[in-house]
């Protein structure tokens, strides 16, 4: 694949949602554009790669290679040409991390693959939520780019986290139901609610906005994803034609489980500190339900001011 230099014309769009919070669900979306070019794999995670917040991935990456060479075999015919449409799309994938002095050269010739006369290239990876300001800064030199940051409540965010984290290893409602309680207690139990990095908005935007102009970013909240205005806003920041969207339908949607009240409690007092962030922040464009969140976490300070 030669290398090639991103076209002066193009807008680069990033999108760094905070994980499961609607970024599958607005990239089945956006892709539908004509005006938008996307590369065949929707997180490309090169940023993070490079910055060495992802090792695990890029080495999982590796050795998916490695399984699926040694999945080929001697017989004459067809019978290797899955394997080998895979080893091409995958060698493909792994050579953007090949040249990341300054230029980025082999990431910009992957995002280019099979671009067109699109106005707009996009890499959704939410994952980068966690690179600070020098990441920030290397993305936002690619095609003078802009951000979509989606946020989703705090709480809500985390569980639905929680529960995917489990949900590959237990299918029976009840053993789910008991084994994502008994994760989330882990986690209150050694303090980690308030030190999971993809759920730190304020180290994300404080970071972001350190190397971004803010006219470059957008902030999207996941309560108010799913509507005509939002996705018209979206559109418009982007600049491409307004699409229209199948609010009913969702992606990677979780099994269900039921988020027991002494552990949404614990959840609120952990990650208060978001919550008032974003309320000074935003302020009255915080959802609704961010803000209700916010009374009882407020007199949880209250009561330890007069303890």
């Amino acid at each position: 694949m030669k290398d090639k230099q991103f076209p002066d014309d193009v807008q680069m769009l990033f999108c760094i949602g905070a994980q499961k919070a609607g970024t599958t669900w607005l990239f089945h979306l956006l892709r539908q554009s004509k005006h938008i070019h996307f590369t065949k794999n929707k997180e490309l995670h090169y940023f993070d790669v490079i910055y060495g917040k992802a090792n695990q991935l890029h080495e999982a990456r590796i050795n998916a290679v490695k399984m699926l060479a040694h999945k080929l075999g001697n017989e004459i015919g067809a019978y290797n040409d899955n394997h080998l449409d895979a080893l091409i799309d995958l060698s493909q994938l792994l050579r953007i991390y090949s040249n990341h002095d300054g230029d980025h050269q082999a990431y910009v010739s992957y995002l280019l693959n099979d671009h067109s006369d699109q106005d707009v290239i996009a890499d959704i990876t939410p994952a980068y939520a966690i690179l600070d300001r020098a990441g920030f800064t290397e993305m936002g030199r690619i095609g003078c780019a802009k951000f979509i940051f989606i946020l989703r409540d705090p709480v809500d965010r985390m569980w639905s986290q929680i529960r995917m984290a489990v949900g590959s290893q237990h299918r029976q409602v009840e053993s789910f139901q008991q084994a994502c309680a008994q994760r989330a207690r882990h986690l209150i139990a050694i303090n980690r609610l308030a030190n999971i990095e993809r759920g730190n908005y304020q180290r994300t935007i404080e970071e972001l906005e350190s190397a971004i102009p803010l006219d470059r970013i957008k902030y999207i909240f996941y309560e108010n994803l799913f509507s005509d205005n939002t996705i018209f806003d979206i559109c418009e920041f982007i600049g491409v034609p307004a699409l229209f969207a199948q609010f009913e339908t969702r992606q990677n949607v979780g099994i269900e489980a039921v988020l027991p009240e002494d552990l949404r409690l614990e959840f609120k007092r952990a990650l208060q500190p978001q919550y008032t962030y974003c309320r000074e922040k935003f302020g009255a464009t915080l959802p609704p339900s961010w803000r209700k969140a916010l009374e009882p976490c407020l007199s949880f300070k209250s009561d330890a001011i007069n303890s």
